[in-house]
């Protein structure tokens, strides 16, 4: 009988050329957050994410593991930008990437585990 490991399963390249993008605005209640992201191939556009709420999206993973996010927040005279996606990075942590905004800087969530970075 020939077993095939299942814990390949985790990438999105293997089981699908599709991500998923969760942006929460986690910020303190006041105005609402703006979004822009984009790729070498797609301009997602300006989002306006309201305290507490979130935007999602969905896109193509590159077979080359080249696929990269990057994303501006705006938010009063604030402005960050953050690679919210980079497929090398994380590929094998979240096919469902869900990314919470605090005052510090974007936070990674999954089930177990909270991965955050700050602000440059």
């Amino acid at each position: 009988m020939i077993v095939i490991a299942t814990f390949i399963l985790r990438s999105p390249t293997v089981v699908s050329d599709r991500a998923h993008g969760y942006i929460y605005n986690k910020l303190d209640l006041g105005p609402t957050l703006t979004v822009h992201c984009w790729s070498k191939n797609d301009d997602l556009g300006e989002q306006d994410i309201p305290p507490k709420d979130f935007w999602q999206f969905s896109f193509g993973t590159d077979f080359f593991q080249r696929t990269r996010f990057d994303c501006t927040f705006k938010r009063n005279d604030e402005v960050h930008n953050y690679p919210i996606y980079v497929q090398t990075r994380d590929t094998w942590i979240c096919g469902n990437c869900t990314w919470a905004l605090y005052q510090s800087g974007p936070c990674r969530e999954l089930e177990n585990d909270k991965s955050c970075d700050h602000w440059a």
